[in-house]
C-alpha cells in the first residue's frame, strides 16, 4: 500500500466575493479527498454544497461500518470496489439535490460541481461531475488526470477565455447523470492536485508545475502560491485546492 506522506487543503471565498460556495472534504480514515463548487447564489449554492458533502460523508460512514453494504445506484466489474463506492456516493448526493430542488422555483435551485478522489493501495480513483479538475505532479512534470466538464478547461488565461470555464454538468441539475471516472496508478513521490476553477482557469500546466517544483516547498506554500498567482491574473471567484503527497 502506498502511504500518504502529507497534504494541505484550503477553501476560500476569494479576493472579491463575500460568500464561499466552494468547499473541501478530507477523510483520512477512508483516504478520501474532494473539492466542491456550488452555484445558485447566497443561501442556495452554499447549502447545495453542504448537502452534497454530508451525503458523501454519510455514504462512506455507512460503508465503513457495514462491509456488506450494497451499491444501490451503480456497479461495474471493470472498476475497483472503491471506485464503485465513489460513483454511488456521487449518485446519492445528486438524487438528494434533485429532490431538494423539486419544490423550488428555477431561480432558487442549486447545483454542485464535485470531484471526489479515493486512494486504495496504489490506485487513485476519481469521480467527477462539473468543472473541477485534478492534476498529477510526477518527476517534475504536471499532467491533467481529470479534465473539467467545461468549454475552455486549462490555461484559458492565455487565450483570454477565463469566462468559459462554467460547468456543462453538475449535481442536482438534471435527472440523468454521467460522471467522469478515472483510475490512476500512483508512485512514491507523486503529488495529486485537486482544484476548482477559481484557480486553474488562470493557470497553465507550467504555472502549476512551478508552484510545486522545489523540494523545499511544502503543500501549504504550493497552495498559497497557486492562489496568489490566480488572483494576480484577475480571479474573482471562490477558490479551493488540495495537494496530497504520496
Amino acid at each position: 500500500m502506498i502511504d500518504i506522506q502529507s497534504y494541505f487543503a484550503k477553501t476560500h471565498q476569494g479576493p472579491y466575493l463575500n460568500l464561499n460556495e466552494d468547499d473541501i472534504l478530507v477523510d483520512l480514515e477512508n483516504r478520501i479527498f474532494a473539492v466542491f463548487d456550488g452555484f445558485g447564489g447566497s443561501g442556495i449554492g452554499d447549502q447545495a454544497v453542504d448537502l452534497t458533502k454530508k451525503k458523501v460523508e454519510g455514504f462512506f460512514a455507512k460503508v465503513s461500518s457495514d462491509p456488506d453494504s450494497t451499491m444501490p445506484y451503480y456497479y461495474s466489474h471493470k472498476y475497483l470496489l472503491e471506485t464503485n463506492a465513489l460513483i454511488n456516493a456521487t449518485h446519492l448526493a445528486h438524487e438528494s439535490l434533485i429532490n431538494d430542488n423539486k419544490n423550488r422555483e428555477m431561480n432558487e435551485r442549486g447545483g454542485v460541481a464535485s470531484l471526489v478522489a479515493m486512494l486504495s493501495e496504489n490506485i487513485l480513483s476519481i469521480v467527477s461531475v462539473g468543472n473541477c479538475a485534478a492534476f498529477l505532479y510526477r518527476n517534475g512534470r504536471v499532467s491533467l488526470i481529470s479534465s473539467p466538464d467545461c468549454i475552455s478547461p486549462i490555461g484559458s488565461i492565455e487565450q483570454n477565455l477565463t469566462n468559459r470555464t462554467f460547468p456543462l454538468s453538475g449535481l442536482g441539475l438534471y435527472d440523468d447523470l454521467s460522471p467522469k471516472v478515472w483510475e490512476v496508478n500512483l508512485s512514491a513521490g507523486d503529488k495529486v492536485i485537486l482544484l476548482t476553477d477559481g484557480i486553474y482557469s488562470r493557470l497553465g500546466l507550467d504555472d502549476i508545475r512551478l508552484c510545486l517544483d522545489s523540494s523545499l516547498v511544502d503543500e501549504h506554500e504550493s497552495v498559497r502560491s497557486l492562489i496568489v498567482q490566480a488572483n494576480d491574473r484577475g480571479n474573482l471567484d471562490n477558490q479551493s485546492a488540495i495537494i496530497v503527497s504520496v
